[in-house]
């Protein structure tokens, strides 16, 4: 198998739904100056009639390169709604084929997606007519029975003829039959990361970015030795400061001093919390931080959901982050925040 390289999309933060919203994607441009992050996957039709003030998730802090991940079926909707994405300065329009769950099942988008090729293709020359954004497609490597390695190839073939050039896989199938839902889809199919290596491998002018539960800094750097980029999401979640780590291994960049992003993030916090908002939108981004310390599973519970009942929730936050400095100590933290 041919070794290569690339530096577009080298590494990726994954679109994933209650995680990567601004906040969290302002705290992960902090740590890394170099990826490629995304927004949460927003259905068009829910931008197009502003279901649920979906038009807040448009919002951002200029936190570029960011991409905006869009799921829908009709390509006029998903024109309009790229047309929209690009006045707030996203930096590319990805469509999801990937998502398995029951609303985008219903909604025709998603996954299921994977079998309709020809549409996926029409869309994107519909959006592309009305965009100069990138447009790049996120799929599973297949649905169900349509999961030999030709019913992938087919989908490739025919929607990079439509227009796209860069592929971001999930090395799994998506499995769309009732008893396995999103969480499932996550882990019951197996991982196929030789199928995204040999897609590369068969289709060298395309950009392949590989996706699917990849933990580890060493685990990027050997992958990138076969496709373009890596994105990553889980991961992220669990241990944001896991992005200097790989950087530091594919641009040997320096060490970033975590006190001082959390400072950056709480400065951050302050200005832009008020009264009307709960700060636990802020603060859930944080709460990975204490995992392993003494406390931590309270802690943690703490930052996500008690915090908003504080009558001064900005200093407790400011105690726990720094004042104390309880999480570094080993400490337990639940009974000293509470």
């Amino acid at each position: 198998m041919t070794i290569m390289n690339s530096t577009l999309y080298k590494l990726c933060v994954a679109p994933m739904m209650g995680h990567t919203d601004k906040h969290f994607r302002y705290l992960l441009r902090i740590i890394s100056k170099k990826s490629m992050l995304y927004t949460e996957m927003v259905a068009s039709n829910s931008i197009l009639h502003n279901k649920r003030n979906k038009l807040n998730k448009l919002e951002h802090n200029n936190e570029n390169p960011v991409g905006f991940q869009l799921g829908g079926d009709d390509p006029q909707q998903l024109a309009d709604c790229a047309e929209i994405v690009e006045s707030y300065g996203y930096n590319e329009i990805n469509l999801n084929i990937g998502c398995p769950s029951k609303r985008a099942q219903s909604g025709n988008f998603g996954a299921c997606l994977f079998g309709q090729p020809e549409l996926v293709a029409k869309c994107v020359k519909q959006i592309s007519k009305v965009t100069k954004l990138p447009i790049t497609v996120k799929t599973r490597l297949g649905i169900d029975d349509f999961d030999d390695i030709k019913h992938l190839e087919n989908f490739i073939n025919i929607v990079s003829e439509g227009g796209i050039e860069t592929f971001h896989l999930h090395a799994r199938k998506a499995i769309l039959k009732k008893g396995v839902n999103p969480r499932k889809n996550r882990s019951v199919p197996p991982i196929e990361y030789e199928k995204v290596y040999n897609i590369k491998e068969k289709y060298p002018t395309l950009k392949i970015i590989l996706n699917g539960e990849i933990n580890a800094p060493l685990d990027v750097v050997n992958h990138l030795k076969y496709v373009d980029g890596v994105m990553i999401g889980r991961a992220v979640c669990n241990n944001p400061f896991i992005l200097n780590d790989i950087e530091k291994l594919i641009y040997k960049e320096n060490v970033i001093n975590k006190e001082k992003v959390l400072s950056e993030y709480f400065h951050y916090i302050i200005n832009n919390f008020n009264n009307n908002m709960k700060i636990t939108d802020f603060t859930k981004h944080l709460s990975s931080i204490f995992k392993g310390y003494i406390g931590s599973k309270h802690t943690r519970s703490y930052m996500c959901h008690e915090l908003n009942y504080e009558k001064d929730p900005l200093k407790k936050l400011e105690e726990l982050l720094f004042k104390e400095d309880l999480w570094k100590n080993g400490q337990d933290l639940y009974t000293k925040v509470t």
